[in-house]
């Protein structure tokens, strides 16, 4: 038996050659972490959180060391989903053509997650869509989308329409 063979792991609706991916945020987008990294070693590559539009993030400092560890407060820095499906995926795409994609989808409200999502479904090479359901829900004052079980049930709902059979994964 190949070591490829005896590593690979099946998730719902996605084969993957072994089970290491790289969770959102950790390489950005591939590009950073392709320079110092083989990425055709992962058995995928969750992309950052996307929004609608770009986002500079919380201002610096963003991370604090702390006796447990560090704590960070990005604010979902990045390039927006017209950038992330027409710069980050098609370079991904060419450069590591057998890296499954996982897409990370954000939003301030039902509406923005819906249209992520379908931009996501839309761009070739994407092979599932982390659903990252920590932003704040701005019709709710602010509270994390996943906090709320009904809205929560709600926003999969939509989404999984919207993916049009892509692999939903909640986080």
């Amino acid at each position: 038996m190949q070591e490829t063979q005896r590593l690979a792991v099946e998730l719902p609706g996605l084969s993957l050659k072994n089970p290491i991916i790289a969770a959102s945020g950790t390489c950005g987008y591939g590009q950073e972490a392709a320079k110092k990294y083989n990425l055709n070693h992962l058995g995928s590559l969750v992309l950052k959180s996307t929004t609608l539009h770009p986002r500079q993030g919380n201002p610096r400092p963003r991370v604090c060391e702390t006796s447990a560890g560090w704590l960070n407060a990005n604010g979902l820095q990045n390039v927006g989903i017209t950038v992330a499906t027409n710069e980050k995926i098609p370079w991904l795409r060419k450069n590591y053509p057998q890296l499954p994609i996982i897409a990370s989808a954000a939003g301030f409200s039902e509406d923005e997650y819906v249209k992520v999502v379908s931009e996501f479904a839309n761009t070739a090479g994407v092979k599932a869509i982390e659903l990252n359901v920590s932003c704040p829900n701005v019709k709710h004052g602010g509270m994390a989308m996943g906090t709320d079980p009904e809205v929560l049930q709600r926003l999969v709902k939509q989404v999984v329409k919207a993916a049009r059979g892509i692999p939903i994964y909640v986080k």
